[in-house]
């Protein structure tokens, strides 16, 4: 019986090599579409999705996605340290504004006026002027950030939105500041003539993201370096001298608090943020929330209203005061007991599960005065985890 040899060509190993790159050239050439195209049909198909969120499923960073419309509703502003002190500096001109800071799983935002700085003889600010301790309350760390831009666009709510955004040097949002009237439009305008930037076609530059700041050891520490801990705890006159004295011990912040004793740090289930503000709200305990980035800081001190969950997240809803937590990205809190010249302050502060600092709460004081009794009874309730 014959058989029959059905020939097949044989390519030769470049003609595969050509072939496979012109395979993959052609399925990717949808995926490199001009940026703004891929961005502009992303908003078609999901119109309240927000810029941040955008970016991650484009696969780019925020302040990359936004550079994309400079030359339509966006403006690129100075970016340098002085620059940018000096642009807010001239914030109280715009009147009311919606200060917004966040990090991966919290968001503060905060509505209202900025008086002009105001100083001592010593020259400094004058607590309730500027951005320390008033309405917008902030903590700048500007040497970190990296572009700047003026964005005017259709709103949610249909009206026009104006606001100044700020990047870090790794292209992630720092904090951004929206125009909260219709009367200071003008000034607003003004304000980004003076601080546009004079090449709008400059290129961006974004950093590769900084390594994790971890201790510089992983080996147990001794009985003596934890004795040493205990007596520089103690020592402390202020909150702020904390992390020097993290750097002094070489200690991560976790690791001083898993090392300092149950009596001055226990750990806390990731319920007991909801707990301690709704708690707060329901005995109306003025609170102090701080959210950071590594970038800025803002606080907000005062009273918890209305509290609501939904999405994934935990909801605080108050007309001049939002704050909202992604509920699935606590993994743990821990109350703080640190002394100060006007006796010991308690905060509570709650991480994700790779260590980072998700939001930090104390009692709301007037300056020199102790916690109240009932912030701490509340912290010693909390569910602990």
């Amino acid at each position: 019986m014959s058989k029959h040899i059905i020939a097949r060509p044989v390519l030769h190993r470049t003609s595969l090599a050509v072939l496979l790159a012109t395979a993959l050239a052609a399925a990717g050439c949808a995926s490199q579409a001009p940026l703004s195209e891929r961005w502009a049909e992303l908003r078609r198909t999901q119109p309240t999705l927000h810029t941040r969120d955008a970016a991650r499923e484009l696969g780019v960073k925020e302040s990359a996605l936004l550079a994309t419309q400079v030359g339509r509703n966006a403006v690129r502003l100075k970016g340098d340290p002085a620059d940018l002190q000096a642009l807010f500096e001239r914030l109280p001109e715009l009147g009311r504004i919606k200060a917004i800071t966040r990090n991966e799983d919290a968001v503060l935002e905060r509505s209202g006026e900025v008086a002009p700085v105001r100083r001592d003889e010593q020259g400094r600010v004058i607590p309730g002027t500027g951005f320390a301790g008033g309405a917008i309350d902030l903590r700048f760390a500007m040497s970190r950030w990296g572009s700047a831009f003026a964005v005017v666009q259709p709103g949610r709510d249909g009206k026009t939105s104006r606001s100044l955004q700020f990047f870090d040097r790794q292209g992630d949002a720092v904090h951004k500041v929206y125009l909260d009237n219709d009367q200071h439009v003008a000034q607003f305008d003004r304000l980004v003539a003076d601080f546009r930037l004079a090449d709008q076609q400059a290129a961006l530059t974004i950093e590769a993201p900084a390594a994790e700041a971890t201790a510089s050891t992983s080996t147990a520490p001794s009985p003596e370096a934890i004795r040493e801990l205990r007596q520089s705890w103690q020592e402390l006159t202020d909150v702020h001298q904390f992390p020097r004295l993290l750097r002094e011990l070489k200690l991560t912040r976790e690791q001083a608090l898993q090392l300092i004793g149950s009596d001055l740090a226990w750990r806390l289930s990731p319920q007991a943020a909801q707990t301690l503000l709704e708690e707060a709200g329901a005995r109306q305990q003025p609170v102090m929330v701080f959210v950071s980035n590594g970038g800025m800081t803002q606080i907000y001190s005062g009273l918890i209203g209305k509290t609501a969950v939904g999405g994934g997240w935990f909801n605080v809803l108050d007309p001049d005061f939002n704050l909202h937590l992604r509920t699935s990205a606590i993994d743990h809190g821990w109350a703080v007991r640190r002394p100060t010249d006007h006796g010991m302050i308690t905060s509570v502060e709650f991480y994700d599960a790779q260590g980072r600092q998700i939001v930090n709460f104390f009692s709301r004081r007037d300056r020199g005065q102790p916690e109240t009794p009932q912030w701490r009874s509340m912290v010693e309730a909390l569910p602990r985890g």
